[in-house]
């Protein structure tokens, strides 16, 4: 979702009025069984499949028929969602503590709601991944990812998250002003369509950080991609739960940080 605004351009000194299009960034309530969750700052749009994706991502939820429905409630003027009422199987949420997230989330964070350390999901062993990536054809994923990047498109402000088979065959993009909103929107949509399983390679817009690779790990994504640098706790736990990890995929480059046995050359 867009927002126009005015604003003064300056070109050589000198000034212009000019109406520049900004990706749009306001809150949403996520409520569990009609009872809230956190708040997370996010780009509106497609709140049901975000909602979806980070309950799947934080273990509260392993399967789509976990949820029994999805409710959004727009605001007074109905201009987008104010919050998403996920209904959940009370089976499912047995002797889970899950309504412990004491503050909003920011677009850039997916842990500020935490309260504790050992609320932190510490990502678990994979098995190794039968299946190499070539690396000649990471800036075929970026050309694909990039021509669906339209709020990026027209705004320069919004990050996007893409799921593909190792073969570079795109799944889903999604985009959101907030990183882990992307991969969380991208996961759930996934997710609530039974395809997850399918998805080998996550491709991020920028960098990447512990709780994009938690999200990842959830998922069973053996490829981590990035256009920017990850954390180096982000690289410490790509090498202990068997996921490949590459950053800066930028200008027929890239960084190999973990796993390099799963990458093969191009002929």
């Amino acid at each position: 979702m867009l927002k126009e605004i005015n604003a003064v351009q300056y070109l050589e000194g000198l000034p212009k009025t000019s109406c520049e299009v900004l990706t749009r960034e306001e809150a949403l309530q996520i409520r569990i069984n009609e009872k809230s969750y956190t708040i997370t700052m996010r780009t509106p749009g497609n709140d049901d499949i975000l909602a979806a994706g980070l309950l799947f991502s934080e273990g509260i939820i392993n399967q789509p028929d976990d949820i029994l429905e999805i409710h959004e409630t727009p605001t007074p003027g109905e201009d987008f969602t104010l919050a998403v009422d996920v209904q959940i199987k009370e089976a499912v949420l047995a002797n889970q503590n899950i309504f412990n997230r004491a503050i909003a989330s920011s677009a850039s964070c997916g842990v500020c709601g935490k309260t504790d350390i050992c609320d932190l999901v510490v990502p678990v062993k994979l098995n190794t991944t039968p299946d190499k990536l070539e690396i000649g054809r990471i800036p075929q994923m970026l050309e694909k990812m990039r021509a669906l990047q339209e709020t990026f498109e027209k705004t320069g402000g919004s990050h996007a998250a893409a799921l593909l088979t190792i073969g570079g065959g795109v799944l889903g993009v999604r985009e959101d002003i907030g990183r882990h909103n992307a991969v969380d929107k991208v996961i759930g949509e996934l997710f609530l369509q039974g395809r997850l399983h399918l998805a080998e390679i996550m491709l991020i817009s920028g960098r990447v950080s512990y709780e994009i690779v938690a999200k990842c790990s959830r998922a069973k994504i053996s490829f981590l991609l990035a256009v920017s640098a990850p954390s180096s706790l982000a690289v410490d736990f790509c090498d202990r739960s068997g996921i490949t990890l590459i950053g800066f995929c930028r200008d027929n480059r890239a960084t190999v940080y973990t796993h390099s046995e799963n990458i093969q050359q191009s002929v």
